[in-house]
């Protein structure tokens, strides 16, 4: 039975969230707990950990701790990298081995992840040292897609399609690996400077499945882009594909997902009326961020499927309005073509037919005596031809004559000179 959007809000209600400091930081880890949040002033500027990671600047705080931007002492060029210091704002006994857990395991999935895909961040180091806890992972130079998603602006149909894609490209592989990331938001996705890649940063809030402690009921992640299960402690891994229709949503219609109603019937997000979409588009987003998380797509292998299926036809139309542009402009052509034709063969016969009505009319009209154009084509074209062949006949039969002659004198002598002997 899908949970009622009233009980919904009123558990989003209870996330406590940690406004960053600066939109590239990451590490925010949000714990559904009873207990009054502390704040603790800290700070590590201008610390050298391990003599090798000396701290620059402080970049935001979050859930588990701090994060800072270092620069590695040890390494040509002194390449910058992100430290993470494990320092939970919330003290409760009960939450502090948890949040524990999901540091160390944060450690542990960046050390397999990152080494086997170049759009997550790789783990350089993870220790101990004066009794905290410190994580020191890959620096991504770029810029959160919040500069790019910005609230009031609305991104084209296409542009959002192909952010989508990049997006579940490597959420895909998170998920092969069976590991739910949870806070998937547009501070957490990085659009790298050097590839324009999206680099998906803070796995403070990831959940493998079949982990031991999955019965656990602390929830993680973000309000407006968390699903109704995820709230309730049972994240799956299309819980991930909730964020990502609603990232899809945000983008499109320039709305931040608090500012966007749900059906109070249904718990589905209300948004189609706000922008001009495809139907084949908002279908594939309405999949994605349905309440009841077995109507949606189940991993991000599947959604990026849809999508693909989704921009294949619309690139088929595309290109199916194309050639039907095509044949009407060559069939246009045809017949005009056709058309110059017809007027050419017609204007030449009409001309043709002039011609011998005029030469017709002044034949008819001319004296007696008087040549006319006919004959005068006569007298030019016509009897030299006819002289030559007459001419041509008497020489050949003056010829023939002179040969019948000589042959008769021949035989004439012949039977002379026969009798005188």
């Amino acid at each position: 039975m899908s949970q009622n959007p009233l009980v919904r809000k009123k558990l989003r209600s209870r996330f406590e969230t940690v406004k960053l400091l600066e939109s590239g930081g990451s590490g925010n880890t949000y714990l559904l707990s009873g207990a009054r949040r502390k704040t603790h002033e800290y700070s590590l500027a201008k610390k050298t950990l391990r003599n090798r990671f000396e701290i620059v600047k402080h970049l935001g705080s979050g859930g588990s701790g701090d994060t800072y931007l270092a620069v590695d002492l040890d390494l040509p060029g002194r390449p910058h990298c992100v430290v993470k210091h494990f320092h939970p704002k919330d003290t409760d006994p009960a939450v502090l081995p948890i949040a524990k857990s999901l540091f160390d395991r944060e450690a542990e999935v960046l050390y397999q992840l990152g080494n086997d895909h170049d759009q997550i961040p790789r783990l350089f180091a993870h220790f101990n040292e004066d009794g905290d806890f410190y994580l020191v992972q890959e620096f991504i130079d770029g810029h959160a897609l919040t500069q790019e998603i910005v609230p009031g602006h609305r991104l084209s149909e296409n542009a959002v399609l192909n952010l989508l894609k990049d997006i579940l490209e490597v959420l895909s592989f998170v998920h092969q690996n069976n590991i739910i990331h949870r806070d998937i938001k547009p501070q957490n996705l990085m659009r790298r400077y050097s590839d324009q890649k999206i680099v998906l940063i803070d796995f403070g809030s990831i959940k493998k499945i079949g982990a031991l402690g999955a019965g656990l009921t602390i929830s993680v992640g973000t309000p407006g882009y968390m699903p109704s299960e995820q709230a309730k402690g049972k994240p799956q891994l299309c819980s991930d594909i909730y964020a990502v229709g609603m990232i899809g949503i945000q983008a499109l219609t320039g709305l931040i997902p608090e500012q966007l109603q749900e059906d109070p019937n249904t718990g589905e997000v209300i948004w189609r009326d706000k922008v001009q979409v495809s139907d084949a588009f908002a279908n594939v987003l309405d999949t994605m961020v349905r309440d009841r998380y077995n109507q949606r797509y189940q991993s991000a292998a599947e959604a990026l499927q849809a999508l693909n299926s989704d921009l294949g036809l619309s690139q088929l139309s595309q290109s199916a309005g194309i050639n039907q542009n095509t044949d009407d402009t060559y069939l246009l052509t045809y017949r005009n073509f056709l058309l110059l034709l017809g007027i050419g063969l017609g204007a030449t016969t009409s001309l043709i037919v002039l011609v011998l009505i005029y030469t017709f009319i002044n034949t008819g009209t001319s004296p007696p005596n008087q040549p006319t154009q006919l004959n005068n084509f006569i007298e030019k074209f016509v009897e030299p031809r006819f002289a030559n062949i007459k001419v041509n006949h008497l020489v050949a039969k003056s010829a023939s004559n002179r040969g019948v002659y000589k042959s008769n004198s021949t035989i004439a002598n012949t039977t002379k000179e026969e009798i005188e002997p």
